[in-house]
């Protein structure tokens, strides 16, 4: 039995350690575990706490058994497509029997009959409540809640919405991987206090913040206290160091050009030109943020713009789904579970970047497929999450090997 999850680990804590003990309990303790997590960008356009070598090390150090990336082009965009990167990677194994994950709601009927609604059937609804102020997520949960007489509350959960996305994704695919919903115990997604032994990641990383290690110690594995507890407020990176480029490049790129950039639209470009006038990132985010423009989507449209994403490249990911399997690290169950894989994979493996893209290719843009262009950008926004560092260790995707982790 190999059972995926889909997560960020930022950090990895005791809810992530309950899920996975969970997944044993219920399956075996012979069950395999194959974590897909985000790399240098987090699903909200943050910069994760610990690089995702060392996130994947955490992982398979409390128990998964293999952890795989997905790539940026999904990984740094909102719940649907995040959820879309992460279902494309574990069916395309071609291994993968359940797909576990943790929701507030893990009614599978509630959910199934919630991810059977087309939003794009509704475009008109869809639309006049945008024009109203409401986000889309908002938008859609009341939609969904109108035509399948389900609490409107309930879909407007981070993880309800994640949940419904991967339902939504296993059909697109027509996959045969079965869905595991588990109760979501603890706090809730964005909550800054901790339950007992229990806290979100937004609460963890405040404690990091603020160098509490007494309540760390209480809501995260010894393993992962001991890496955080190693961070220093210079080692936390953090996005204004990149603003000038930022606003360099917007207040020197023409409107019409702004627009091709993924993400831009309705205007947006006009506003992106008078907010970055503002002095700071901070102050440059809140003049954009609004009722249809969030503050993950305005941190995710800041990396878009640095790194001149265009539509195409999106559209294309949407169509291709993700284009190979990069391996982050393993133990010797997942170092097993890999030769399996690259027997029944549709899809390349890759441990070493430079089977597949060289550095004089990476410097010359020369990426003449979607799996060049997916693992560019991957290391891209890897290179991004460096500049925030304190001491920046670029283009360290070429002499990063994946992890190994021996148990015996």
């Amino acid at each position: 039995m190999i059972t995926g999850i889909i997560a960020e680990y930022n950090p990895f804590h005791n809810g992530h350690l309950y899920q996975i003990n969970k997944i044993r309990e219920k399956l075996g303790d012979d069950t395999n575990i194959i974590a897909c997590i985000s790399g240098g960008i987090s699903q909200r356009g943050e910069l994760p706490i610990l690089d995702k070598w060392q996130r994947a090390f955490l992982a398979v150090e409390n128990g998964a058994n293999l952890v795989l990336e997905i790539p940026a082009v999904f990984s740094c965009r909102s719940a649907q497509h995040f959820a879309f990167g992460g279902v494309s990677l574990l069916h395309q194994l071609g291994v993968v029997d359940k797909l576990a994950f943790s929701t507030e709601y893990p009614d599978i009927n509630m959910l199934c009959k919630a991810a059977s609604i087309d939003i794009s059937a509704h475009k008109d609804k869809l639309q006049a409540l945008l024009k109203q102020g409401a986000s889309y997520a908002v938008a859609t949960a009341q939609i969904i809640a109108e035509l399948t007489d389900t609490d409107a509350n309930v879909l407007k959960e981070p993880n309800t919405i994640l949940a419904i996305e991967y339902l939504k994704a296993l059909k697109a695919l027509g996959s045969s991987i079965e869905a595991m919903p588990l109760k979501r115990i603890g706090t809730a997604h964005n909550d800054t206090e901790a339950v007992g032994e229990y806290a979100s990641g937004t609460a963890i990383r405040q404690m990091v913040s603020q160098t509490n290690d007494d309540k760390l110690s209480k809501v995260v594995p010894e393993s992962t206290l001991k890496l955080l507890s190693q961070l220093t407020s210079n080692d936390m990176g953090a996005l204004e160091k990149l603003y000038p480029a930022l606003q360099l490049k917007i207040l020197h790129t023409p409107p019409e050009k702004l627009r091709e950039i993924y993400s831009v639209n309705e205007g947006l470009e006009y506003k992106l030109i008078d907010a970055a006038f503002a002095p700071t990132l901070t102050e440059f985010i809140n003049q954009l943020i609004g009722k249809r423009y969030q503050r993950s989507r305005i941190n995710r449209l800041i990396h878009t713009i640095l790194w001149d994403i265009k539509k195409e490249l999106m559209d294309e990911a949407d169509s291709t789904g993700v284009a190979y399997i990069r391996v982050l690290a393993f133990d010797n169950r997942g170092r097993n579970m890999i030769k399996k894989i690259k027997k029944t994979a549709y899809i390349p493996v890759v441990t070493k970047i430079t089977q597949y893209i060289n550095r004089r290719d990476f410097i010359s843009k020369n990426l003449s497929t979607p799996l060049h262009r997916q693992l560019y950008y991957d290391m891209q926004y890897n290179n991004l999450y460096q500049l925030c560092q304190n001491a920046p260790n670029l283009n360290k995707d070429f002499t990063m090997s994946p992890v190994y982790i021996d148990h015996d």
